[in-house]
């Protein structure tokens, strides 16, 4: 890709480099992804199938129609490559596609899915699985000491499905670590046998049963496309968490050293020993840049640092800047290629959008399933351990009052409500094995975490998406029903609480707004406008 045969980057392959990164960028081989606030890599749609059935009214709300196409289109065109790189961040110990949007992307079994066929379509080209880093769930218990029981089987699940994927590459990231200790030690009940896991800047703390992650692992690749064996040096490293995480990383056993100097240390060890340096990284973009100004021996730099926010591959210095999606929505590819005499010359590079034209690979879609189905069980336990709990502290007083309290003196607008998606949001998750999910259940219900919804055994009232779910707890405005005394929501913002681009990427206010709103939605705002501005005369 980049390298002369000393192994040093030439000017005139940087420039061939350079030049070929604008070029493949802007053509991204038809499929793309978002790559800052405000602006779109360009994205060009297979032509639309025609439609067998009229589009569901979830479809009619999309922002874009129904993915179309073939796998084929997805697949882009064999120009030659010797080897293609994929990788992917932030999967946080989910298996599945998230069941939220009209459209899902991603899941571990479409991603293996888009790479088996891949693979079958070059078979004499070679293949490596990167995941940048958070792979694994930190969510917490209640007294947020620990993991959650469910999100520990999580991370299980996610170390079986790696070995079924052949994931070869694991950087850690400072997210990963309250897990990670469960495998980084003598001990350790389930092993990562086949991925590498890897952090040059996370090490044991003194006194501790952990043992330091490999600060690097060396790759060497071969294939009939390429005329010698490739060996490429994977540095995994993470910026220093944040501060309210310190602490819980400190009492799974690991502190984290200066990225910077466990980068410059680490490739002086490697960089004679290889044919491309690779950094793989969960850091920002500035620490990206950072980075590859600093090392001149540095040749790939694969980032994510979860925002979500993929900026332009780009060359800084002598490497090639790279941003990995969150939760593996877009597969990243790299795709390498060699002259004649093996050498790694130029590259391409490109974003797979992971939609449902994309088939699951069936193996493991059993597995996520099997997954699914074991969390759920977990979940079901835990939300009974609490509503038992919930039922043993007596009838307590709730400062949220339920829809239908409210309905008996807006009717009107109780029926809309009746006839909307929100009156019955929770169903939704029971379909899906998710009704015990503490990640899903509060878009879902009312008051949740707020003296509302615990969990559908322990206080299933506050279940569903109901009145004061936007407009606050009724309490108040119950004993003196008047204007102002509850909370006027501000639209769309309010809305965008849930109907965030992860989870609701096809939200349109101005679509969805008129399925919810109701009569007084606008005179109660202005009677109440016009009652403070008496006031103040």
């Amino acid at each position: 890709m980049f390298l002369s045969q000393s192994g040093r980057l030439t000017r005139r392959k940087r420039a061939v480099a350079l030049i070929i990164i604008g070029v493949f960028v802007g053509a991204a081989l038809r499929q793309t992804l978002p790559v800052n606030a405000s602006k779109l890599l360009s994205f060009v749609s297979p032509q639309k199938a025609p439609q067998t059935k009229p589009p569901s009214d979830r479809e009619q709300l999309a922002k874009k129609p129904k993915p179309s196409g073939t796998l084929k289109e997805r697949l882009g065109e064999d120009d030659g490559y010797g080897l293609t790189l994929f990788f992917a961040a932030d999967i946080g110990g989910n298996l599945e596609v998230c069941g939220c949007p009209i459209h899902p992307l991603g899941g571990v079994a479409r991603r293996l899915g888009y790479i088996n066929a891949y693979r079958q379509r070059s078979a004499d080209a070679a293949t490596l699985t990167v995941d940048v880093g958070h792979i694994f769930s930190d969510e917490l218990n209640e007294e947020k000491t620990s993991l959650r029981d469910d999100a520990v089987l999580m991370n299980d699940w996610i170390v079986r499905a790696n070995e079924q994927m052949n994931l070869e590459i694991v950087n850690l990231s400072h997210r990963d670590l309250r897990y990670a200790g469960s495998l980084l030690s003598a001990g350790a009940k389930l092993k990562a046998e086949k991925s590498a896991v890897i952090s040059a800047n996370v090490k044991a703390a003194a006194g501790s049963a952990r043992v330091n992650p490999a600060p690097y692992v060396i790759k060497t690749v071969t294939s009939k496309r390429l005329p010698k064996p490739v060996r490429i040096a994977f540095i995994g490293v993470t910026e220093f968490a944040p501060d309210d995480q310190k602490a819980a990383i400190e009492a799974a056993g690991f502190v984290i050293e200066d990225p910077f100097a466990a980068v410059k240390q680490t490739l002086a060890e490697v960089k004679d020993k290889v044919d491309v340096t690779a950094v793989v990284g969960y850091f920002r973009l500035p620490t990206a840049t950072r980075l590859a100004m600093q090392n001149d021996d540095l040749d790939l730099v694969i980032a994510a640092d979860g925002s979500g926010l993929v900026p332009d591959p780009k060359q800084v210095n002598n490497a090639l800047v790279m941003f990995a999606s969150k939760q593996g929505k877009y597969l990243g590819e790299l795709r390498f290629y060699s002259d004649k005499d093996g050498v790694v010359d130029r590259f391409t590079t490109r974003y797979i959008e992971l939609d449902e034209v994309i088939p699951d690979d069936s193996p493991m879609g059993a597995t996520t399933k099997q997954a699914r189905s074991e969390i759920d069980v977990v979940q079901r336990r835990v939300a009974e351990q609490i509503a038992e709990a919930h039922k043993g502290s007596g009838d307590q007083p709730s400062i949220w009052v339920t829809a239908e309290t409210c309905g008996s003196c807006h009717k009107a607008e109780y029926e809309i409500w009746q006839k909307s998606r929100h009156s019955h949001a929770f169903a939704g998750l029971a379909t899906k094995n998710r009704e015990f999910d503490e990640s899903c259940v509060g878009c879902h219900s009312t008051g949740f975490r707020k003296e509302g919804f615990i969990n559908i055994k322990a206080t299933p009232q506050f279940a569903n998406v109901q009145c004061e779910a936007c407009h606050g707890p009724g309490t108040e405005h119950v004993k003196a029903p008047k204007t102002g005394n509850y909370k006027t929501p501000a639209t769309p913002s309010s809305c965008l609480a849930c109907h965030d681009p992860e989870n609701s990427p096809d939200f349109v206010f101005a679509k969805y707004w008129p399925l919810v709103k109701h009569p007084n939605s606008l005179k109660e705002v202005k009677s109440h406008r016009s009652k403070v501005r008496s006031q103040k005369r």
